[in-house]
């Protein structure tokens, strides 16, 4: 298990700080312009909040999104082609035995780890990571819940927001 979490956070870790295009940022803010109305209009009544990446990083784009006790990240990497996004998720497809394939999310979509709430796709040349917390803890009824009760329920939030999130994102990308 602690193996593939270190796997896990170097394939993410790759995703900031790997090659990504040269391009102008202007296609970027347009990417987070389209991803915040659709989100907007999906999603009504969570908060957007706007990332950084990492220093020197080009072509990132990450978005935190929250409503009450629940958190989505996504983070956008744009590269030079879809080829080069698609060989950034091979390491990822051969070596994660536990990643569930998500048909409909992207040209190629996994989810892996706690609820699937980790999910990783590709469209074109963009690779999308959604990453989602969800504190059952602190719901109004947590306290009426067992805890395997409370369990089942973040894994079943947790996998939901990821997926609810996954999708709309693909339409934003899609968008001219």
């Amino acid at each position: 298990m602690k193996r593939q979490m270190i796997f896990a956070s170097l394939i993410l870790v790759g995703l900031f700080v790997g090659h990504v295009a040269a391009q102008d940022d202007v296609e970027l803010d347009r990417m987070e312009d389209k991803l915040t109305r659709q989100l907007e209009n999906k999603m009504p009544g969570w908060k957007h909040r706007h990332g950084e990446p990492i220093q020197g990083s080009k072509g990132v784009l990450i978005d935190r999104w929250s409503a009450g006790n629940r958190v989505v990240s996504i983070s956008v990497v744009r590269y030079d082609s879809a080829k080069s996004a698609q060989d950034v998720l091979q390491p990822f497809i051969k070596h994660e035995p536990n990643k569930t394939e998500l048909r409909g999310v992207g040209d190629e979509g996994y989810a892996w780890g706690y609820g699937l709430g980790n999910v990783m796709f590709r469209r074109g040349k963009f690779v999308i990571s959604v990453s989602t917390y969800a504190d059952v803890d602190s719901d109004s009824d947590a306290q009426t819940l067992t805890p395997s009760e409370r369990g089942q329920r973040a894994r079943s939030e947790i996998k939901r927001l990821s997926q609810e999130f996954a999708k709309p994102v693909v339409t934003a990308i899609d968008q001219p």
